[in-house]
């Protein structure tokens, strides 16, 4: 009779099998695209500590601490505890919608992700990981990576992340954002680049909280 593997091992194996799925179908996208680790959960590598993904459940959480994942940053209203358990991960919730996307929520995102990857890894998702996780991933690609907005929304498309036709907000926002009014924003501390904002108000009334310094990570070059 065979002995069961060590959970410690079942979880290096899984790991190793995910990993070399995504090497397998690394010669067939762009090697600065977001990575395939495991599909059955919408679950790409996005950077050495960013992740993006469906809605994981509590089978996905070996892979994930395998992986590191410190944060776990949803955008839908259900709670990640029901999934996360006990686990030792920071989860932060900002529940929105692709339709209701501003620039104030995209800083505020893009902040929070900067901020919980000084402490290791982060997972970001939506329930799906297409829509709402691909604006705020391609809106990371832009305003911290500098990436062209086109090399950005060619990757939200052509992904593999679902279809297009589910992003047709998320596109719409993306196409239309201001990213150097954004970055700008950020790079001076300020919650929205219209004086306008709502988020101006909430400030007034929140203990503010200091955002992580603004910075291109990398060049991409334009299409």
């Amino acid at each position: 009779m065979r002995r069961a593997l060590p959970f410690p091992a079942l979880r290096r194996c899984l790991l190793a099998l995910a990993l070399a799925a995504g090497a397998a179908h690394a010669d067939e996208r762009p090697a600065d695209w977001a990575q395939p680790v495991d599909k059955s959960f919408n679950l790409y590598r996005m950077s050495p500590t960013l992740y993006r993904s469906a809605l994981p459940d509590g089978q996905d959480l070996p892979l994930l601490q395998q992986l590191g994942v410190h944060t776990v940053l949803s955008f839908i209203k259900d709670d990640d505890k029901a999934w996360t358990g006990a686990a030792p991960l920071q989860v932060l919730s900002f529940p929105t919608h692709a339709d209701r996307v501003d620039d104030a929520d995209v800083i505020r995102v893009l902040n929070l992700l900067q901020a919980a990857q000084q402490q290791g890894p982060v997972l970001m998702h939506c329930k799906h990981g297409s829509d709402r996780t691909g604006l705020f991933s391609a809106m990371y690609r832009t305003v911290v990576q500098g990436w062209s907005k086109e090399d950005a929304l060619r990757e939200m498309r052509e992904g593999g992340f679902g279809s297009a036709d589910d992003m047709a907000d998320a596109v719409r926002y993306v196409q239309n954002a201001d990213v150097a009014a954004i970055r700008q924003a950020m790079a001076e501390g300020r919650c929205s680049p219209s004086p306008f904002s709502l988020c101006h108000l909430r400030g007034l009334v929140e203990v503010p909280v200091a955002p992580a310094p603004v910075s291109v990570a990398q060049a991409h070059p334009a299409s």
